[in-house]
């Protein structure tokens, strides 16, 4: 393994949270195999995002051939537990809402049963291709190279005594959390326009990116970010909810079609469709009110966001650390690791 050259205290925040990420997405790995449950697919597909931000967030700490190897790999994985992932919740939103009909909703449920069917069976069809994910990473060793070489980097930065609290640790975190900070709060003219389904979308990813580089952040700050990431997760629950709404909408629009079709087919003519319309266009007015309600919460809890000034003291945070770290003027890193000199600590995050 070659060395790459980059602040000791920066590379070990990064080697200990993509290992702590390993660990969980290793472990839930055999219950996605198992498929008796819908969580070990959520936990794997969140562990395999967060590295994947990780691995962004810290490129320059590694090898750019192994980053791009990694990044690949997870990438595959993350791509076929997120379509697994999407089935399951919608699956288990159809059968909770079936277990709120009562006798008089019985119009309602010949077209909500069929969706679920239809939910169940195209996930079941998804299940080969996600052991076929992890048939692939498991026969190339993909997470396992990847946990010894974080092993490896970690046994080294521990021989020398290395930590995460450093002038160029908190320049680096800051200038990335500042970097997500902007791009969300750049996109907040979406919220102006409750139709605006794009702008939300693309809203919702500038929270996911932010929130998650405050999680890789937090150690370093003792867990003075943890009030801003409560609230940038509470931003992005909300916009995924409109999202999750967004998609029901269209989807229930393409399944309507796609039976009709089929009934059409079968049939030779659509009149047994006609019993599942209820049902469908129930569910489909359900999400839209849904996405209302959800849209109206969270533009109230974005300007007490403002109230609060969130983003005011977010800035606080990170400039207090720096001028903290500034003024106690700590020797430097390589000096009190291994007594190196001249070690480059020059790198700064890509904007």
């Amino acid at each position: 393994m070659t060395m790459v050259v980059v602040d000791p205290g920066y590379q070990l925040l990064a080697c200990r949270y993509l290992r702590e990420q390993l660990d969980v997405l290793r472990n839930e790995l055999c219950g996605v195999r198992a498929d008796e449950s819908i969580e070990p697919v959520h936990q794997a597909r969140v562990a395999s995002r967060r590295i994947r931000a990780a691995l962004r967030m810290f490129a320059e700490c590694f090898e750019p051939k192994v980053v791009a190897k990694w990044q690949r790999q997870v990438r595959k994985l993350t791509k076929e537990l997120g379509a697994a992932r999407d089935k399951d919740v919608q699956i288990e939103f159809v059968e909770e809402i079936l277990g709120q009909l009562d006798e008089k909703d019985r119009r309602r449920r010949s077209g909500i049963d069929r969706l679920l069917l239809r939910l169940r069976q195209c996930r079941r069809a998804l299940q080969p291709e996600v052991i076929a994910v992890l048939d692939s990473l498991e026969k190339k060793g993909i997470l396992a190279q990847m946990c010894g070489y974080l092993e490896e980097v970690l046994f080294t930065l521990g021989s020398r005594d290395v930590h995460v609290c450093s002038p160029c640790v908190y320049e680096m975190t800051a200038a990335h959390i500042r970097a997500r900070r902007d791009d969300l709060t750049a996109r907040e003219q979406a919220l102006g326009s409750p139709q605006d389904a794009a702008g939300h979308h693309q809203l919702r990813i500038a929270a996911k990116k932010l929130r998650y580089t405050l999680e890789i952040c937090n150690p370093a700050y003792d867990e003075q970010l943890a009030d801003v990431l409560k609230a940038v997760k509470q931003v992005q629950s909300f916009l995924g909810d409109i999202h999750d709404c967004d998609v029901w909408a269209q989807d229930i629009e393409t399944f309507m079609e796609r039976e009709r079709l089929t009934t059409i087919d079968y049939y030779g003519h659509g009149r047994p469709f006609n019993r599942l319309r209820p049902g469908l266009l129930f569910l489909r007015e359900e999400r839209l009110t849904h996405r209302r309600q959800t849209f109206a919460r969270l533009l109230e809890y974005w300007e007490g966001l403002h109230a609060q000034q969130l983003w005011e003291t977010l800035e606080n945070t990170l400039e207090s650390r720096t001028k903290t770290m500034n003024r106690a003027d700590p020797e430097p890193q390589d000096e009190r690791t291994d007594g190196a000199k001249g070690q480059d600590n020059t790198n700064r995050p890509a904007q």
